[in-house]
């Protein structure tokens, strides 16, 4: 009976190991929001829209809290 327990409790951590958050996965989402950022300023350019630019700078916001979220998730030894 011990071992079934074990077994649940096992899978139930391998289940919150592969949802937590990983340094290189906050680095890829800070690339996306950057890329985004980046293409709303063109857009911004082609339209001369007047929301444009506040997309951008919350865009390049997002792009450096996820950064910091992945400085803080790095690994220590």
């Amino acid at each position: 009976m011990r071992d079934l327990a074990t077994r649940a409790e096992r899978r139930r951590a391998s289940k919150w190991a592969r949802r937590r958050p990983t340094p290189f996965g906050a680095i890829i989402a800070a690339f996306v929001l950057l890329v985004g950022s980046a293409g709303t300023v063109v857009f911004a350019q082609l339209a001369a829209n007047g929301t444009a630019p506040w997309v951008s700078t919350a865009l390049s916001a997002a792009a450096i809290a996820t950064t910091v979220l992945a400085i803080a998730l790095r690994r220590r030894p």
